[in-house]
Formats: structure tokens, sequence, C-alpha cells
């Protein structure tokens, strides 16, 4: 979540809330959560604007009129005269939305701009706390938040954050801060901790427990925790919940299940670093992201059963350490993310016949989706299957995204999935840089094999023709043209830009989401030697930022990737 924008206020209570409204104008753009009343201020200043044009154009055009003015200056200000002060003319509650906008300190100085900002701010429907907050000191932090609340007056909170380093003297505070929020009947509360390292978040304190009265809340529709113990001690009621996020959190089945079983309405659920959870199930559940699960305490590899038959998408990303998993019911799913990375300890041997199982029960299930994601370690597991003439479970993917920079023991896997999408019609390629993967197998198992890329894709020319067939739509994302363009991606295109018969577009995105460039074709209609010339142009691109990294000198090197 990111922090509102600064601003500084004026010490002037004369004649500075026309100061403000500047400041407000320079503020950037924030995020989709004060969009609408960003727009709504924007609308209604405009409103204004164009009463105040419409007025004194009427002046002007009317000389019997005793304000009909000697002068008139040339252009007019967007928002009128410079002595018009039209943030005054706004409703306290656009004022208000606008305070949210600000840190919450900035937002308290303001009161001292007049009279009638003297307590708008008591009312903001917003409050964030945040590590930036006035004091560096958590007791002085503790009792800045003590007093802000205490001078609150507003009926209601839509968005409560909390976000600092939690310690156990705080425990109390805590406990009182959620139960303000949630007697404002809060729809959004966030409490995003900090307490320890990475993959052990409570080495430095006791972690943070949700208090009892918590699990029962009718307000609550947005739930986000940072380090935080969930652990309700009986059922739960979440009636009008529909997005949890847990990160870093201490989580058990048990807990989960009450979670789920009391949260009819969920619809998102974000698990990032979360072990201890064996089984998903919910009727209601839409969106399952589970980033990552680390539980170095247990020594036999564990199963987590997912059963949401209204699941439309599906994300497992990050390292799973002895995590697997096991798609009960998933039968409306659209969009899937395989992009997990399977971690072993350097004692453990890679058990290549029983995540093949696994992967491939999970693929089984998948084989409906529109929209596939596979990323590095994925795509070596199928990359062993197709060594060793083992094929994917036939799919009806539309869409295929690659999250992988093309190395050469990505290629078989990816021929794998291709051979597996008769009905694929988009390809996409997200160069991700991935150095953690080959390490994660056995790399005995590597060395058994003698295995080259490059005649690999040359072997398989003919048996491929027919697999792409339908592929409408290449996109590349992530490119630099300084330090991209390895050569087995460069192969890769060209093998796919040789093969396929109804390509209607190719696009390269720099990283950052730029667009490179973008070449359409025209299928059978259009002229051969320009449609091989845009085809050689794509693969020059590419080629080029590995030729001059590699500082190969001879660029009759370039023949080898054209077609």
């Amino acid at each position: 979540m990111e922090d509102p924008k600064s601003l500084v206020s004026s010490e002037k209570s004369t004649g500075s809330s026309s100061s403000v409204l500047g400041t407000i104008q320079g503020l950037p753009y924030r995020t989709t959560q004060i969009t609408d009343s960003f727009n709504s201020v924007l609308a209604m200043i405009q409103g204004l604007h164009n009463h105040h044009h419409d007025h004194h154009r009427s002046i002007r055009t009317n000389p019997s009129s005793p304000q009909f003015p000697s002068k008139q200056p040339k252009y007019w200000p967007i928002f009128g005269p410079p002595d018009e002060d039209l943030i005054s003319s706004l409703p306290d509650s656009l004022l208000q939305e606008i305070l949210c906008f600000l840190p919450i300190e900035d937002a308290i100085k303001t009161s001292f701009l007049s009279r009638r900002w003297r307590s708008l701010w008591t009312q903001m429907p917003t409050l964030s706390f945040t590590r930036e907050c006035y004091a560096s000191k958590h007791a002085k932090r503790a009792a800045f938040v003590n007093e802000t609340l205490a001078r609150f007056i507003g009926p209601k909170i839509k968005n409560f954050l909390i976000n600092f380093k939690f310690d156990e003297f705080m425990d109390a505070f805590f406990d009182e801060w959620v139960l303000f929020a949630t007697s404002h009947h809060v729809e959004k509360l966030s409490l995003l901790l900090d307490g320890g390292f990475l993959y052990a978040p409570f080495a430095e304190c006791k972690p943070y427990s949700l208090p009892q009265f918590l699990y029962v809340n009718f307000s609550l529709n947005e739930l986000i925790l940072r380090q935080c113990v969930v652990l309700p001690t009986s059922q739960v009621s979440w009636p009008s919940l529909k997005v949890l996020s847990i990160n870093y959190s201490r989580l058990d089945t048990e807990a989960i299940e009450y979670v789920l079983s009391g949260s009819p309405n969920l619809q998102k659920l974000k698990l990032h670093n979360c072990g201890g959870v064996n089984r998903i199930s919910s009727m209601s559940l839409e969106v399952l992201v589970v980033d990552a699960i680390y539980e170095p305490h247990e020594k036999n590899e564990l199963v987590t059963q997912i059963s949401c038959p209204n699941l439309l998408s599906l994300s497992l990303s990050g390292y799973m350490y002895r995590r697997t998993f096991r798609l009960m019911h998933a039968s409306s799913l659209t969009k899937a993310n395989l992009s997990f990375v399977m971690t072993i300890d350097k004692k453990d041997k890679y058990d290549c016949t029983k995540h093949r199982s696994i992967f491939r029960d999970l693929l089984e299930k998948l084989c409906h989706v529109e929209e596939l994601t596979v990323g590095t370690w994925c795509l070596q597991v199928l990359s062993i299957w197709e060594i060793k003439g083992i094929s994917s479970p036939l799919s009806k993917r539309h869409c295929l995204v690659l999250e992988t920079e093309i190395c050469e023991w990505d290629i078989p896997g990816i021929v794998n999935l291709l051979h597996s999408s008769p009905y694929l019609k988009k390809l996409v390629i997200n160069l991700n840089y991935c150095d953690n993967s080959k390490f994660e197998f056995d790399q005995t198992f590597f060395d058994s094999y003698e295995f080259d890329g490059v005649e690999f894709l040359a072997s398989t020319n003919w048996i491929f023709k027919c697999f792409l067939q339908s592929l409408e739509n290449i996109e590349l994302t992530g490119f630099q043209l300084s330090s991209w363009g390895s050569e087995f991606l460069v192969r890769f295109m060209r093998f796919l830009l040789n093969n396929t018969k109804v390509l209607k577009k190719v696009t390269i995105y720099e990283q950052g989401g730029t667009l490179l460039e973008s070449w359409q074709f025209s299928g059978p209609n259009m002229n051969p030697e320009l449609e091989s010339a845009k085809r050689n142009q794509i693969l020059l691109i590419l080629s080029s930022g590995f030729l001059l990294n590699a500082n190969i000198p001879d660029l009759n090197y370039f023949k080898d990737f054209l077609l």
C-alpha cells in the first residue's frame, strides 16, 4: 500500500485556501482507491469554473450591466480570476477526501488555515499511521496515534492503516486501535507490521495476535495483514468480507477453515509466505494467490488441497519449500499461473518421478483454462518430460505466458507445452531473468544428459508445424536492447516465425512496458518479400543485443539467425 503524498501547509490562515488548492493540484496521481474521489473533486471544480465563466461572459456581453468592466484580461485562468477562493466553495466531504491524500500529520496541520478547517481533519474517512509518522520512537508514535484517535469525531472510517514496527509493549495499544476502527464501522483494515527477518518474521519479538473480537465484524470488506497471528478460537463471522490478504503470518489449517467458512462472500484470497495451510476450501472464492511458502521446521513434504468450484483465477508462485498442491475442484478456472519454484535442501535429492506425477496432475486439472502462465522451474520439469518422450496433457488454452529468459534447458519444455496446445492463438514471453531454477534439481541429473538446444530445435521442425496452425499473436515483454537477446531466445523466435502459418502480429515491449516495435502481418495476402523482411527485422533487433554483448566482431554471424 502506498503512503500518501506530502503537503506543506501555509503559515497564514487568511487567503491560504487558494495556496492549498495550488499545492493539491500538484499532487501526483496516486492509486485507484482514491481515483473516484479525486475525479469528483475535479468535476466539482470544473463545474464551478464553467459557472463563473458563463457568469463573466454574460456580464461582458451586457454593457448596461453596472458591473460591466472597462477592460477584461485577454485570457482567463482555468480556475477563474486570482482573487476567487474556489476551494472554500467545496463541501466538507470533498475537502476531507482531499485531505486523505496527505500524511496524517500534514492533514492535521491544515487546522491552522481558518476556523472552518479547524475540525475538518477530525472526520476524514481515511486514517493512515505509517513509519514516516511524526515520531521515530515507538512510545512517541503510540502517543501520537492515541491523541489523534481521541480527537476524531467522524461517524465512520472507510480505510484504517497501521504500518510500522510492532513491539510487545504496544500489544494493548494495537487492540485499542483495532477496536476503535471496528467501532467506527471500518470497511478496509490494514495491519502491516514489521518485526523480524524475511523468512523468520517473528525472530525479534513476540508477534501481534489478532484480538478475538475482530473475528466477528459485519462492516469489513477488505482485510490486509502482515506479520500477525491469525488464530480464532471459535467461529468467524465476516459476512461482508470480499478481499483477504495475509502476509508473513502464522496460520494453520483449522484457522483458515474458520476464516473461509465465516466469509461467505469472500472473492479474493492472497497468502504470501504463510505456512501450515493444508486445505483451502471455499464456495465463493474467485481469485486465489499463493505466493511462497517456507516451513524450515518441516521434515516431510506437505500437500495443500484446493477445493474451490467457483474459482476463476489461480496463481502459485514464489519458493515452495516442501510444499506441493493438488486441485480437487476447480472446474470454473479460466486463468492459472504456475511460476513457483520447488526448493530442496542440499542434502536432499530431487525426486523426478514424484514431482513429475504432481505436476502432471496439475496440468490435467488445468487443461481447460484459457490462459496458462508457466515459470522457469516448471518449464525445466517439462524439459525432462520432453527428453524422456513424455507428453503434456492436451489442452484448450488460447493464451500461453512464459515467465523465463529462454535458456537452453527451457526449450524442450516450451516445445512440450506447444505440442499440447493445438488451439493456441497468443504466446507471451516475459523475459524475466532467473538464475535460481536449475540448481534446485539434482545436478547429476542434468549431467547425465547430452543436450544441445540448437540441434533440438532443428530436429523438432517437422513434428512441430502441425501444432502452430492457429498461433496469431506473439508478444515479448521486458526486452532490453543493451543486455537482452540471448542466443536461444533468438533461435526460438526464428523457429516460431518460420513455422507459424496464420501469424497476424508480433510486438516487443521494453522493460517498464514501453512499446519498442510492433509488426502487422496479413497472412497469405501479404507480399512474400515484405513478410520475410519484417520477420528478419524482428530477428535482427533480438539478435543485435546478443551479438554486441558477446563481442562478436564478424557481423556475418547475423546470417545464422535470419530466415
